[in-house]
């Protein structure tokens, strides 16, 4: 018998994440969601509960998916995974059908690449991270547990992005530079020199928020 699945959080991202999974063929038993009304569905898919209902499931015979999105800060995915995964539970990601993934990249099972997004040849994405929508992400790239790569974002060859950092909707990241931890590059920065961990920029060119 095959593992149960459950999406936690179907918000927007949510709901990206859950059409993205119907649309590669993998089905989810039910949402989790406090702040959706127990019963009601989702393209097909219903709401089962809350957190209480995790903690009735069987954790080797569960795959949870997260289904919540980042706006800067990606902390509170990265707590999601973490609760869960500590309590034996694992983490399923997705590949939408209309992605395209290049020779000898490397993503963790559980990271999600959305619809048309392009990954160039030995890209290296970690736990829990998010390719949104049309990012395009060239060759070598190294993209660390629990970062986001927002919508239309153009990540260059050999750029770095550290743990936990956020890339805004159409940031551009020249090729080799290297972002720091937990850092976010707002919507729309072109970024041509490294960044150090924890800083925020914007603009073009993309300069220190202080």
């Amino acid at each position: 018998m095959s593992n149960q699945r459950y999406l936690i959080a179907c918000g927007g991202h949510g709901r990206v994440v859950l059409d993205s999974l119907l649309a590669s063929g993998i089905h989810v038993d039910g949402i989790v969601d406090a702040q959706l009304e127990l019963g009601s569905q989702i393209f097909g898919v219903p709401v089962v509960g809350d957190d209480d209902f995790i903690k009735t499931l069987d954790a080797k015979k569960t795959e949870l998916i997260n289904g919540l999105g980042s706006t800067k800060n990606t902390q509170a995915r990265q707590e999601i995974y973490i609760r869960w995964f500590n309590l034996g539970f694992k983490f399923i990601g997705v590949q939408h059908p209309s992605a395209t993934i290049g020779a000898e990249c490397k993503i963790a099972e559980n990271s999600q690449i959305m619809a048309g997004a392009v990954l160039q040849n030995r890209v290296q994405a970690g736990k829990n991270c998010v390719i949104n929508t049309r990012a395009s992400v060239d060759h070598d790239v190294i993209i660390s547990d629990h970062a986001v790569i927002s919508p239309g974002a153009i990540i260059s060859g050999s750029v770095k992005i550290g743990f936990g950092s956020f890339i805004g909707a159409g940031a551009v990241i020249i090729q080799g530079v290297e972002i720091g931890d937990n850092c976010v590059v707002g919507a729309g920065a072109v970024v041509l020199h490294s960044v150090n961990d924890s800083v925020t920029v914007v603009g073009n060119p993309a300069t220190q928020l202080e």
